[in-house]
C-alpha cells in the first residue's frame, strides 16, 4: 500500500484539492464549527474589520457587558450557548466599545445561525482605527497588561537595539541583550494572552493555538500552506510542543562554517539547551526503552527525545536532588521576559522596554543604514517612529519578508520572500501494544528519537520520533478526579511514530506583499522530499512495532504531510557565507550595516530537527555580536 498524502491539520487522507479560497475558508473555520449546544451570530463586513472591534450586548447578560467573537474570512463570528439563551434574547452590535448600532433591538432564538451584513447593520459614527488586514489579531490594553508590561512611547529615545517580535527568537534576543547592558525596545503587534506556556496551566488547552491563530495571508492557486501563526506577546513560544533536537553533522554541512563551529561549541547548542531548560530524564521506563532499542536497532542512534521541560529538582538518574529551585515548566519567552520585567536592576527592567499592540509597517533607511522602525500603535491609533542604533527583524518567516518588502529594502540577489519551505514528514497511525508486551503498561511513558548512524543528505535523511502513550505528552491536572476521567479512563498502551525529513529550500515558493492593510499572498508547492523513501520508513516502522509487540498491519500506509506550516517553515530571508543570500553568517542583511534578521526565515536549509533550539542558539550568538559593536 502506498503512502497517503496528509494535511497535518486534518483527520485523514486528503481528497481532491479544493480551490485556494475554499482551502483558506476551511483552514480558518474548521475549529469554529459550532457544537450542537451552541448557535451562531455572524456579521459580514469589510468596513468594520479589525482593528475595529465589534461586540454583542444583550438583555440576558446585561446591556453593559460585551460578548466577544472573532473575525475570520470577512465576518465577525459569535458563539452563544443555547442553554444560556434558551428563552431567546434581544441584542445589538456595538462598535469599538462605544457606538451602538442604529435601529431597534434584534430578537433571536437559540437555533442555527443568524447572519447580518452592512445592509442591515449600521453605526452612527465610526471611531478612527487602522484597518490592518489581520484576522483575529487581538488588541487589548487591560490593567493587568499595563502593570505587567509597561510601555514607553517616547519617540525621542534612541535605543541600542530595536527588536521586532517577542517570540522564540525575538524574546530570547531581547532578554540576552538587555542582560548584557544594551538598551532594548521590543515591538510586538499582539497583546498579552498568557503569562506562560499553555501546558504549564491546569486544564486541557489543546484548542487554544487554533483559537488564537491570526489570518494574515491567503494561498495563491495551487498552494496549500497551512495557517496557524500566533501574533501575541511571546508569539508561538506559548504554544509549541517543546522539542529541542540538535541538527546532525550532515545537516550542519549546509550552514556557513562559522555557524557550524559555533553551534557545536560550548557556547552554541549547550548554552541554548541550558536556557531552554533541557529535560534531564523521563525515568526508569524511558531508560529501559532507550537501552532496549539501542540493542535491537544497532544501525541507529537511539536517545531521549530532547525536550524543553524544566526539572531542577532531579539529577540525571531521576532522583530528588534539590527542593529549593522550583520548576518553570515548558519554556516560553513570556516567562522569560515577564521575569525580567518584574524586577528593577541591570538584568531586570532597567534596560528592557516592550511595547505591545505595535504593528510594524516599515523600516526607514538612509543609504546602507536603517534609521527607524515605523509602527501603527493599534491602541493609541496613531503612527509611531522608534530609532535604534541596530534593528533586528524577528517577526517570523512571513512577517519579516512582509516588512522588508513593504520597506522596499534593497535586495541585491532577489531572495527576499523566496524559498519558504517546511520539512515534510511521514505520520503513522496510533497502534496498541499487546498486553503481553514487556513494554505494555498504562502508566508507561517514553519519548525517543532515532536516527541512522550512516545518515546523510541522500541516505536515511530523517529523524524518527517514537512516543509511547502520547496521552502523557502534556498533563497538568490539579484535580485528581479530572485526571482519572480524562487520562486514567483509557488503560491501553498506545504508540505513535513520525519520520521527519530535512529539505532544501524550494525557490519556486514565494511570499507576496499586496499592499498596506492587505493580507500577504503565499505560494508554496508540495514538498516531495523524502517521499521516495516510503518503503524504507514503513519497513522501519514495522520493525519497531514488531519489537514493541504492537498490533498492526504491516501493509498499513502512512500519511505524508508536506504542504508546510508557519511553525517550522523558513528560508524566506536565507543566510549565506558567500554573499548570495539575504543575510550573511552574522545575520546582517547584505545591503545594510545595522539591519539584522533573527527568525527561521534565515535558515539556508530546513533541517529534520525542529528549529527551536537552533533558533535559540542563533539569538544568543547575535546578542553577543551586537553587544560587541562600537
Amino acid at each position: 500500500m502506498d503512502f497517503v498524502p496528509y494535511h497535518s491539520g486534518s483527520a485523514g487522507p486528503v481528497q481532491e484539492p479544493e480551490p485556494a479560497f475554499v482551502n483558506q475558508a476551511i483552514a480558518f473555520t474548521s475549529f469554529l464549527a459550532a457544537p450542537v449546544d451552541k448557535f451562531y451570530v455572524k456579521f459580514r463586513t469589510q468596513r468594520y474589520r479589525p482593528n475595529h472591534l465589534v461586540t454583542i450586548r444583550n438583555n440576558v447578560d446585561g446591556w453593559s457587558q460585551d460578548i466577544y467573537g472573532a473575525y475570520y474570512n470577512g465576518e465577525w463570528v459569535f458563539f452563544l450557548e443555547k442553554s444560556k439563551y434558551r428563552h431567546g434574547l434581544k441584542m445589538k452590535f456595538v462598535l469599538d466599545g462605544q457606538v451602538w448600532m442604529e435601529g431597534d433591538d434584534i430578537s433571536l432564538q437559540p437555533v442555527g445561525e443568524h447572519i447580518f451584513n452592512e445592509q442591515n447593520v449600521s453605526f452612527a459614527s465610526e471611531p478612527p482605527r487602522y484597518l490592518h488586514g489581520y484576522d483575529n489579531l487581538r488588541t487589548d490594553d487591560s490593567k493587568l497588561q499595563q502593570d505587567a508590561i509597561p510601555s514607553n512611547t517616547d519617540e525621542t529615545i534612541e535605543y541600542d537595539v530595536v527588536v521586532v517580535g517577542s517570540g522564540m527568537a525575538g524574546g530570547i534576543l531581547a532578554d540576552a541583550l538587555s542582560d548584557l547592558g544594551q538598551r532594548v525596545l521590543v515591538l510586538e503587534a499582539g497583546s498579552l494572552l498568557y503569562p506562560t506556556h499553555i501546558t504549564n496551566l491546569p486544564g486541557d488547552w489543546s484548542r487554544l493555538p487554533s483559537h488564537h491563530q491570526v489570518g494574515h495571508f491567503t494561498n495563491e492557486p495551487g498552494s496549500d500552506f497551512l495557517f496557524g501563526v500566533q501574533m501575541n506577546f511571546a508569539g508561538r513560544s506559548l504554544f509549541w510542543s517543546g522539542l529541542i533536537p540538535r541538527m546532525h553533522d550532515w545537516e550542519l554541512r549546509f550552514w556557513p562554517e562559522s555557524l557550524r563551529s559555533y553551534l557545536t561549541s560550548a557556547d552554541g547548542y549547550n548554552r541554548a539547551e541550558k536556557l531552554m531548560r533541557k529535560q534531564k530524564t523521563l525515568g526508569r521506563f524511558q531508560n529501559r526503552m532507550v537501552s532496549s532499542l539501542q540493542t535491537a536497532f544497532s544501525d541507529y542512534h537511539v536517545e531521549d527525545l530532547p525536550r524543553s521541560r524544566h526539572q531542577p529538582n532531579l539529577d540525571n538518574q531521576g532522583s530528588l536532588e534539590n527542593v529549593i529551585e522550583a520548576s518553570t515548566g515548558t519554556f516560553s519567552t513570556a516567562s522569560l521576559l515577564l521575569d525580567s520585567l518584574s524586577f528593577h536592576g541591570p538584568v531586570g527592567r532597567d534596560n528592557l522596554t516592550i511595547n505591545l499592540n505595535h504593528l510594524v509597517t516599515h523600516i526607514e533607511t538612509d543609504g546602507n543604514k536603517a534609521i527607524a522602525v515605523v509602527c501603527q500603535d493599534l491602541v493609541g491609533n496613531q503612527q509611531r517612529r522608534y530609532r535604534g542604533k541596530q534593528i533586528v527583524l524577528a517577526a517570523g518567516s512571513l512577517e519579516t519578508p512582509r516588512i522588508a518588502m513593504r520597506s522596499q529594502l534593497f535586495d541585491p540577489h532577489q531572495k527576499i520572500g523566496v524559498g519558504l519551505t517546511d520539512h515534510p514528514a511521514f505520520f503513522s497511525n496510533t497502534y496498541e501494544l499487546d498486553p503481553s508486551s514487556p513494554f505494555a503498561g498504562f502508566e508507561n511513558h517514553a519519548k525517543v528519537i532515532m536516527y541512522h548512524k550512516q545518515a546523510s543528505s541522500t541516505d536515511h535523511p530523517y529523524n524518527v520520533e517514537l512516543l509511547i502513550n502520547p496521552k502523557y505528552w502534556d498533563v497538568a491536572h490539579a484535580d485528581d478526579d479530572v485526571w482519572k476521567q480524562e487520562v486514567g479512563s483509557d488503560q491501553r498502551t498506545l504508540v505513535r511514530l513520525q519520520f521527519v525529513f530535512a529539505s532544501p529550500l524550494d525557490d519556486r515558493n514565494r511570499v507576496f506583499h499586496r499592499g498596506e492593510g492587505q493580507k500577504l499572498g503565499v505560494m508554496v508547492n508540495r514538498n516531495l522530499t523524502g517521499s521516495n523513501l516510503f518503503n524504507e520508513v514503513r519497513d522501519l516502522r514495522n520493525r519497531v512495532l514488531d519489537f514493541l509487540q504492537a498490533r498492526h498491519d504491516p501493509n498499513d500506509g502512512m500519511h505524508f504531510g508536506n504542504e508546510g506550516t508557519v511553525h517550522h517553515a523558513g528560508g524566506s530571508m536565507r543566510m549565506s557565507d558567500n554573499h548570495t543570500g539575504v543575510v550573511d553568517e552574522k545575520l546582517r542583511m547584505e545591503a545594510y550595516d545595522n539591519l539584522y534578521v533573527c527568525d527561521v526565515s534565515v535558515f539556508p536549509i530546513i533541517p529534520a530537527a525542529n528549529p527551536s533550539l537552533t533558533l535559540a542558539a542563533l539569538a544568543l550568538r547575535l546578542a553577543d555580536h551586537l553587544t560587541q559593536l562600537p
